[in-house]
């Protein structure tokens, strides 16, 4: 059991290690490089996209299935269970039916990518290689290292943006069509239409975990492993589509 301040800096120290593990792993990797500057290829691109694409409409699922698996610590945080279903909601029927899937169609059209390449291609192994690393932690594995995982939300919103800027001011994307990656930068980052960002309320989660004294781990697992290693991977789905291209 920790009082807030105790919990808080435990989280602010894990999200620490996460920012410094994107900068290594993600920022200065090699596509997201190509792409500040302009040099990625319009094939690599697609190729993430429609990998991309894919990855967003399961880890989706996986987030609602979240809610069924950790209901026990909802309902003793309930002040949590509001932000908690606006989370998912938001996810799943902004801007309609079924969700953010119609911002990633927006700019897969823009890339020249067919719907059937979202819906139905089978992911590169990388892309399947984060998406089962959330999903074992989400049945296999504690609360705490669910949302550790998660831990990278805060990141994404940063990613995010590096890449709408990146589309529209390298690549010719007009803000509409680069519209899944302002979508997300908002998400994630900042409270929108009455949601709290998705970043903050997965810090939230974490810091009660702290709290309650429920942020344990199984044997070869620790939080700042399981935070970690999802920063790990989104670098090697960026590589893996680089390398595909």
């Amino acid at each position: 059991m920790m009082d807030d301040k105790e919990a808080k800096e435990q989280v602010d120290e894990l999200y620490k290690k996460v920012r410094q593990r994107w900068k290594e792993r993600v920022t200065d990797g090699q596509f997201m490089r190509a792409l500040a500057a302009g040099k990625l290829s319009r094939d690599a691109l697609r190729i993430f996209f429609k990998n991309w694409g894919s990855y967003t409409i399961e880890i989706n699922t996986i987030e609602a299935a979240s809610y069924h698996k950790h209901s026990a610590f909802f309902r003793k945080h309930r002040d949590l269970m509001g932000p908690m279903a606006l989370k998912l909601a938001d996810e799943l029927i902004h801007p309609k039916p079924p969700g953010h899937v119609h911002v990633v169609l927006e700019t897969a059209r823009a890339l020249d990518i067919q719907d059937d390449e979202i819906f139905l291609a089978p992911m590169l192994a990388e892309f399947r290689a984060k998406l089962d690393f959330k999903r074992s932690i989400l049945w296999e594995g504690t609360v705490a290292e669910f949302y550790a995982a998660g831990a990278t939300e805060e990141q994404t919103g940063y990613w995010s943006a590096e890449f709408f800027k990146a589309l529209t001011g390298q690549y010719g994307l007009t803000r509409e069509q680069a519209v899944y990656f302002s979508t997300h930068e908002e998400a994630d980052l900042k409270e929108h239409d009455g949601v709290m960002g998705h970043g903050s309320f997965r810090r939230l989660v974490l810091q009660r975990l702290f709290q309650d004294g429920m942020a344990q781990a199984r044997p070869g697992y620790t939080l700042e492993y399981c935070a970690l290693t999802a920063v790990d991977l989104h670098g090697k789905i960026l590589q893996a589509a680089y390398d595909a291209a």
